[in-house]
């Protein structure tokens, strides 16, 4: 007679990644703050990023050809 020291519910449990229990500080995912939500909101915000984005870019394309 073998004695199984596993029971279903033992092998379920270790097949969890190690931080994905519920309830656990790495289980829940960052929330924005108030101000990273009005600069996600901001119209002349979005603008400003845009350009700069856009400038950048051109920058980078310009100084590739030679």
């Amino acid at each position: 007679m073998t004695t199984d020291t596993s029971s279903p519910q033992q092998s379920q449990a270790s097949s969890k990644p190690k931080n994905k229990e519920p309830y656990q500080q790495a289980y829940y995912p960052p929330v924005p703050t108030g101000l990273t939500r009005h600069m996600r909101s901001n119209p002349i915000w979005q603008l400003w990023r845009f350009l700069v984005i856009n400038l950048k870019i051109l920058k980078l394309m310009f100084s590739s050809h030679h």
